[in-house]
């Protein structure tokens, strides 16, 4: 797992276990994102399917669900994360659906052995997307494509934007990085990516933006409390050392912001994502 050690042991942090806190309110709010992706990935009843970057596990449950004669290998660099994974389709009784503990840019996968990879905002952590998408490729059969939806950037998602904002606002500018560098919004380029993919050698490339509703539980507070916990918020409390005072202040910010999303008791929050497909 070297070549993407970094992601490794940042998805076995406490950063990366709130995605297993925060798992509800997370898959229930990208549930439209992650259909949108199968649906146009066009599984069908016999695939055999590979998702990326799984996490705990609803874009592999999902899948399986979508090709009961068919198998689905669920691949994630975290093993808490897995375990999550594995544990939540057995207790829903998907039993076509499995998962493996592999850095997806390295791991040695049987050759031509998948139908369809997925990735619900998976693909965008790789040290070397070229090298990714060139070992994954390689996984698909003759007929094989890929289909992954990643952010767009975070100006575009006040699901980021308006968490960054409010802490930055409490604690300071967000530490300057590399837009491009491993992270959620590193495919925020679809002509980059599209670049990177043609390098990697795979065929009839496609990318564009989606106009997506994220959908969280919870109403507006919900929705807050899930916003702020993952993402840019939760990276700058990190780099300043927040406490929780300043975490209940940037949710109580967040929230007000929000309420411009509110519908009825539901909270329906615009958001942009880039949808990418090749075949092998």
């Amino acid at each position: 797992m070297e070549a993407n050690k970094a992601q490794a042991d940042y998805w076995a942090s406490p950063a990366g276990l709130k995605w297993i806190e925060h798992e509800r309110a997370l898959d229930t709010a990208m549930a439209g994102m992650l259909d949108m992706m199968l649906d146009m990935a066009g599984i069908v009843s016999t695939d055999r399917v590979i998702d990326i970057g799984c996490g705990t596990g609803a874009s592999t449950i999902e899948a399986a669900r979508r090709a009961p004669a068919g198998r689905v290998l669920g691949v994630d660099i975290s093993d808490p994360l897995l375990a999550r994974a594995a544990k939540r389709a057995k207790a829903v009784g998907v039993q076509n659906a499995s998962f493996l503990l592999a850095d997806a840019q390295t791991h040695d996968f049987p050759s031509q052995h998948f139908d369809v990879l997925v990735s619900r905002l998976g693909m965008s952590f790789f040290s070397d997307t070229v090298a990714a998408l060139k070992n994954l490729s390689n996984a698909l059969s003759g007929h094989g494509r890929m289909v992954f939806v990643c952010w767009a950037s975070v100006a575009q998602n006040p699901w980021f934007d308006i968490p960054k904002k409010a802490a930055e606002e409490r604690l300071g500018a967000q530490p300057k990085g590399d837009p491009n560098a491993p992270g959620p919004t590193a495919f925020q380029n679809c002509e980059r990516v599209v670049n990177l993919m043609d390098q990697a050698g795979v065929s009839s490339i496609e990318a564009r933006p989606v106009e997506i509703v994220l959908t969280p539980p919870g109403g507006v507070a919900g929705a807050a409390r899930a916003a702020s916990k993952v993402g840019p918020a939760a990276r700058i409390m990190k780099a300043y050392s927040g406490t929780e005072t300043d975490e209940a202040a940037i949710e109580s910010s967040v929230k007000a912001a929000f309420e411009e999303f509110s519908d009825g008791d539901d909270v329906r929050v615009p958001a942009v994502v880039n949808l990418f497909a090749c075949a092998r």
